[in-house]
């Protein structure tokens, strides 16, 4: 026998996969119920436009220097708008 043939020490930790003794304890997904509850309303989408207030409260009030600003970068890196140049 060389040494390629010895057999490995078994490991006193191991053990054998047994299954569970009890069954298992989560609960399912139950019956399904008669009737279900009523859907909540979905408004109707709306045709409007925003009004300036509307889009000052979604875009944060930031002032005109910023936008004007971002606008003369984007031309200057050339991603403007060609007819703005």
């Amino acid at each position: 026998m060389t040494d390629r043939d010895e057999r490995l020490p078994v490991n006193p930790t191991l053990a054998p996969h047994t299954p569970p003794t009890t069954p298992d304890p989560h609960a399912g997904p139950g019956p399904m119920p008669d009737t279900l509850p009523d859907a909540p309303p979905v408004p109707a989408p709306s045709t409007d436009g925003l009004n300036a207030q509307e889009v000052t409260t979604l875009v944060g009030g930031g002032d005109a220097s910023r936008a004007e600003t971002n606008e003369s970068l984007a031309n200057a890196e050339g991603l403007g708008d060609p007819e703005d140049r």
